[in-house]
């Protein structure tokens, strides 16, 4: 037996000083191997092999002998056996793995040719204990001239690329069964889901659907498939859905939509949509909202006869203190008119004037009641003007005065830079009036009542603003040392009629015009009141950067002229109200003209006669007021028109309903009122 570890010369075999020297060395006789001299070909071969590799090997000569083995393979059988496995029987010295190598060597030396064994696990004894590995054998045959030989072994210890491989396969078969197990989930929320998915093609042509279609709407799945939507829509959608998927091939990238999609029984479900799109597909996602569409439908018909119910509370409320205040004015005009009539028809006619003004002061009471009606409904006719705000609150003084009397001090602060604003300098007036009345009420044992002015920037919108765009305002606050409001009175302080001041001693309407004059005007009205310590009324009004002082100017100018017999035509369907007009006009001195609608009005204009001023209704039957002025204009551009109204729906200061040459005045009106602002607009 031999060692051939670590050999100094590799080539030793081929001959050479090593060669002789080994011979020397080793008695051959007493193996059945025989000095190197003798050995053939093959083995010496086979040696040069063994010995030039790093795989460990080994040689198997004659009958279950270990002739050689090489230093890889020596650490790999262990100190334990080395070198004591060298000429030793295979059967005795491998036994914990001789079943597994011992039939392939036999059966190389049987002359079986070579053969391999790959990733086998054996036990093998190292340092005592005992441990499976993976190793591969190679099996080679080394022939000599009479038969097989030996064999050479090739074994390599691959426990570490075995388990490599094994923790790969591992790793690959998880990720089989978390790809097979996602693959089931998808499968079980595209079976059990109840919004209804769909994959199309670009062309919107339906590829695959999910169960939930045939639950929702009856159809089968063949039903469905290779198909667009066009046959299930709803006639009356006008094609969304094909609209949308155009939309999704043009490249918006998500779309959403609602649809009625027909059910096999003839009725329509709604369907609500998220739909994406890639390069080759649609993918679709829609939910049945029907029994949601009915519920909404159901409560917009709840709250629509809710609103209906409360508009008819108010209607009742509001025809029932028009009724009450009017039929009171009204008697008082009809009573004082029948007097009249009774003195008259005697032949007396002492005390007439004071029937004539009892009937005025109630017509003018109901006048007033009706515009305050108008300004809640914010459709009052307003002539708005730069005003100074400061200067009007100045010029009231006396008047609140008097008004509020002795026992309640005024104060007025007026800030220094106030800005003007545009709006109805008269409705302002009132309302300023309508609000100290109110706090002289509510301090029957005297007290403060303090108006002050103020520039106020509105930034944003906020809780104490809601109704204000931001941008700039005037604020006017009126602020009494009165006994308050409740949170109750005060949510309720600008409903029509509301009021807590017992019967006949107030309409209800005071409060309530002024925030409709608030909110046409395009400002706003705030109530700050506790019980007990008083009440501040607060009234935005926006800023305007015009000039009030050249207004006031011009209109001073204007009361000085007086009429030198010019013509104005006179447009009015009620008769009794053109019959005054053109009555008061005459004993002016003015020219007049008269018609009773919009068409005989406009014949007159097209006359070639001279014509100073247009004085129209607004509400004339067929072709209103104006509608009127604007044909007038197209021969007479240079007209100047004075429109008269009751009602005017669509009259407000963001309307732009006045062009430049144009202005209002509301019925009733007094006739020295009319007198100067016809006088005003010819000088003009």
């Amino acid at each position: 037996m031999l060692d051939f570890n670590r050999p100094k010369n590799p080539d030793f075999l081929a001959g050479g000083g090593e060669m002789a020297a080994l011979t020397r060395a080793h008695d051959w006789s007493k193996t059945p191997i025989g000095p190197p001299d003798s050995w053939p070909q093959s083995l010496r071969t086979a040696v040069r092999i063994l010995l030039n590799t790093n795989h460990p090997m080994f040689i198997w000569w004659g009958p279950e002998l270990i002739q050689f083995y090489n230093d890889a393979y020596r650490q790999t059988m262990g100190p334990e056996r080395h070198p004591s496995a060298l000429g030793q029987r295979g059967r005795d010295c491998w036994a914990e793995i001789w079943d597994i190598i011992g039939p392939q060597i036999e059966q190389v030396m049987g002359g079986g040719g070579a053969t391999w064994h790959e990733d086998q696990l054996v036990p093998v004894t190292r340092h005592g204990r005992l441990e499976q590995v993976w190793w591969t054998y190679g099996y080679s045959p080394i022939d000599e001239a009479d038969g097989v030989g030996g064999v050479l072994v090739v074994c390599r210890d691959v426990t570490k690329e075995h388990l490599a491989a094994m923790a790969l396969r591992e790793r690959e078969a998880t990720l089989a069964e978390r790809v097979e197990e996602k693959t089931r989930e998808r499968d079980r929320i595209w079976n059990v889901s109840q919004d209804l998915l769909l994959v199309a093609d670009r062309n919107g042509i339906w590829q695959t659907v999910n169960p939930a279609w045939t639950r929702t709407l009856g159809w089968s799945e063949a039903e469905l498939l290779n198909r667009t939507s066009e046959w299930l829509e709803h006639p009356d959608d006008g094609g969304t859905t094909r609209a949308q998927v155009r939309k999704l091939r043009a490249g918006d990238t998500t779309v959403r939509f609602e649809s009625r999609f027909r059910h096999k029984d003839g009725t329509y479900r709604w369907l609500s949509w998220t739909a994406v799109s890639d390069k080759d597909r649609i993918y679709a996602v829609a939910r049945d909202v029907t029994a949601e569409k009915a519920a909404t439908d159901r409560l917009k018909a709840a709250e629509e006869a809710l609103r209906q119910s409360q508009k008819m509370e108010a209607v009742g409320q509001l025809t029932g203190g028009i009724a009450h205040d009017f039929n009171n004015l009204l008697t008082g005009i009809v009573g004082s008119l029948d007097l009249l009539q009774t003195r008259l028809d005697q032949g007396r006619t002492e005390n007439v004037s004071r029937y004539i003004n009892a009937a005025m002061t109630s017509a003018n009471r109901a006048a007033a009641l009706t515009h305050r009606l108008l300004a809640f409904a914010r459709r009052q006719p307003l002539i708005p003007k730069s005003v100074d705000a400061n200067a009007l609150v100045v010029s009231l003084e006396d008047l609140l005065r008097r008004t509020i009397g002795e026992r309640i001090d005024l104060d007025i602060a007026a800030s220094a830079g106030l800005w003007c604003t545009l709006c109805d300098p008269n409705q302002l007036e009132s309302a300023l009036l309508n609000l100290a009345i109110n706090a002289r009420d509510a301090m029957p044992d005297g007290g403060k009542l303090t108006i002050a002015t103020a520039n106020a920037r509105i930034a944003g919108i906020d809780a104490d603003t809601p109704a204000l765009l931001p941008g700039d305002y005037i604020r006017i606050d009126v602020t009494d040392t009165g006994t308050g409001m409740s949170p109750e009175v005060a949510a309720r302080a600008f409903d029509p009629f509301f009021t807590t001041k017992p019967i006949g001693q107030g309409t209800g309407l005071g409060l309530s015009m002024i925030y409709g004059f608030a909110r046409q005007s395009n400002g706003h009205v705030l109530i700050d009141s506790k019980q007990g310590t008083g009440t501040t009324v607060r009234l935005y009004l926006p800023r305007y950067h015009g000039d009030a002082a050249m207004e006031r100017t011009a209109s001073a100018s204007a009361e000085e002229y007086a009429a030198t017999g010019e013509t104005v035509l006179v447009v009015e369907d009620e008769p009794v109200v053109r019959g005054v007009i053109v009555e008061m006009l005459q004993d002016q001195g003015y020219r007049t003209l008269q018609a009773i609608d919009g068409p005989s009005g406009l014949r007159l204009l097209r006359l070639n006669q001279r014509i100073d001023l247009l004085v129209t209704d607004v509400g004339l039957p067929g072709m209103n007021g104006r509608q009127l002025a604007d044909q007038a204009r197209e021969t007479r551009a240079d007209l100047k028109i004075l429109f008269i109204t009751g009602y005017a729906e669509n009259v407000a200061i963001a309307n732009g309903f006045l062009a430049p040459g144009m202005e209002m005045i509301t019925k009733p009106f007094d006739l020295d009122n009319l007198s100067q602002r016809i006088r005003q607009m010819i000088s003009g």
